[in-house]
């Protein structure tokens, strides 16, 4: 009898993280969803819910525990990022190391830790940004952390490539969420007019690029970055 695959998905709880959990469940994986806050109390029932804190190895060790208890690790999605920006420049070296070791820091500690019991086949995504290349004022440590993420996995995939593991990443743009448009009116309009496609990419959106990314169907991609931008890193940014 085959052993259940396992998707161990980070920043379980945000925005993008619950259109992961969904995702890989309906792809018939076993979901083990992390988040630093307590369990949502609309979690699905369906997937297995760790809180803790990445900046742990300890907690980390405890992710892959409870992971591996739930069967064959197939799949690690390191979707956990500080999302706290916009800070006045200069920033304090707090801040610098505050947000490398929660959208950088934090992956490297995933995937060193599940690396030994992924079997071959499996693939590690990590959620980049288009930011790792395109510069936004007050955002200079998301970006750089970002950027280092993407160097990451290119190392990362030559280093799994013997036991057959690859691992790639998606750079999304901006993705939509329900009253952006209202809450971010300049925005929204800015990014509208410089995207090809002429709108955000959805969240369902950048969960299939990242699915796609972590099956069989991409089994000869790995150290690559894919952006989901709606064309925007392509373009020239005026239409």
């Amino acid at each position: 009898m085959t052993e259940q695959r396992v998707a161990i998905i980070t920043g379980a709880s945000g925005h993008l993280g619950r259109s992961l959990v969904a995702h890989f469940m309906a792809s018939g994986l076993a979901v083990v969803g992390h988040g630093q806050r307590q369990q949502p109390s609309d979690w699905p029932t369906e997937a297995q819910y760790v809180s803790g804190d990445l900046r742990s190895d300890d907690d980390v060790a405890d992710l892959i525990a409870v992971a591996r208890s739930r069967g064959s690790i197939g799949v690690v999605v390191n979707n956990a990022a500080d999302q706290d920006l916009g800070r006045p420049w200069p920033m304090t070296a707090t801040t610098w190391l505050a947000m490398l070791d929660a959208s950088l820091v934090s992956a490297v500690r995933v995937s060193q830790a599940a690396a030994p019991d992924l079997i071959r086949g499996s693939a590690i995504v990590n959620v980049s940004s288009v930011e790792a290349g395109s510069a936004f004022p007050s955002h200079a440590h998301y970006a750089a952390a970002k950027a280092a993420l993407e160097s990451y996995t290119r190392s990362l995939a030559l280093e799994l490539a013997p036991q057959g593991v690859r691992a790639n990443s998606v750079a999304p743009g901006v993705i939509d969420r329900p009253g952006m448009a209202d809450d971010w009116p300049a925005g929204w309009s800015w990014w509208s007019s410089t995207c090809p496609l002429g709108r955000p990419v959805t969240v369902e959106e950048v969960a299939g690029a990242v699915g796609f990314l972590a099956s069989g169907d991409a089994s000869g991609i790995t150290g690559v970055v894919l952006p989901v931008d709606g064309g925007w890193s392509a373009s020239a940014r005026f239409r």
